[in-house]
């Protein structure tokens, strides 16, 4: 029986090698400058975009964010946000907080009083761009009251205040 070791595999014409399931790339950002939002429609997340350049056009990119928010309502009885991943200008997800979507963020509060909501909100889409062009992925929220809710990324320090995002090319 013969048993074959390498240190490095490297295709002869130096292009990428190209087995599927493998891991191409990936590129990554992660940011802590806050962005309170009180639009209701889709506003941009300071810091919340990323690009790839796909070196195939039949790669998928999985797509992974992990955003910290907080809700918060001052005097009424519900705050709720929605926000959305895009592939440029393409709406890949939306996570509506109106009650029309399968997903929901939001707070309710029966007294009137007020409230808060502080969280995580992580997210894996698998996307199939295409393109060997650059593609940016970002990330817009919006509130979905006019009565003084908001919606903040980032709250706090840069501990408990940082988002990502992390893109991967997986080779099909």
């Amino acid at each position: 029986m013969s048993i074959l070791k390498v240190d490095t595999l490297q295709p002869a014409t130096a292009s990428a090698i190209h087995n599927a399931g493998s891991v191409v790339q990936v590129v990554n950002t992660s940011w802590s400058t806050q962005t309170v939002i009180t639009a209701t429609s889709y506003t941009a997340v300071t810091g919340g975009s990323l690009a790839i350049t796909p070196k195939f056009s039949t790669s998928k990119i999985l797509v992974m964010v992990n955003l910290s928010l907080r809700i918060k309502d001052p005097d009424t009885s519900y705050a709720n946000c929605g926000l959305e991943i895009l592939r440029g200008s393409t709406q890949l997800q939306t996570i509506a907080g109106d009650n029309s979507g399968p997903f929901e963020i939001g707070i309710y509060d029966v007294g009137g009083g007020g409230g808060e909501l502080n969280s995580r909100y992580a997210n894996n889409i698998v996307d199939s761009p295409s393109t060997t062009s650059a593609t940016t992925y970002s990330v817009k929220g919006k509130i979905y009251s006019t009565t003084g809710p908001t919606l903040t990324i980032n709250q706090g320090d840069t501990t408990n205040g940082q988002s990502s995002i992390i893109l991967m090319e997986i080779a099909q």
